[in-house]
């Protein structure tokens, strides 16, 4: 699994467009947002750089992603 923290969600409905933004991403499965510590955890192998495009002309911002150890 892993985590990306993504900079600008402040409200429930931003959490819903960041988890709809990354399962439409081909590669990533089992997405998770938590709100309050503005993260994504997800499964899958993607680039930092699918991501960043996939956020693109959005208002948040990919600021890291980080692997979760089970």
């Amino acid at each position: 699994m892993k985590k990306a923290i993504v900079e600008g969600m402040c409200c429930k409905g931003c959490a819903e467009e960041v988890k709809h933004i990354f399962t439409n991403i081909y590669g990533i499965s089992n997405v998770s947002v938590s709100l309050d510590d503005e993260t994504v955890t997800y499964e899958g192998f993607v680039s930092k750089r699918v991501i960043e495009d996939a956020l693109k002309g959005t208002s948040y911002k990919l600021k890291g992603i980080e692997r979760v150890m089970k």
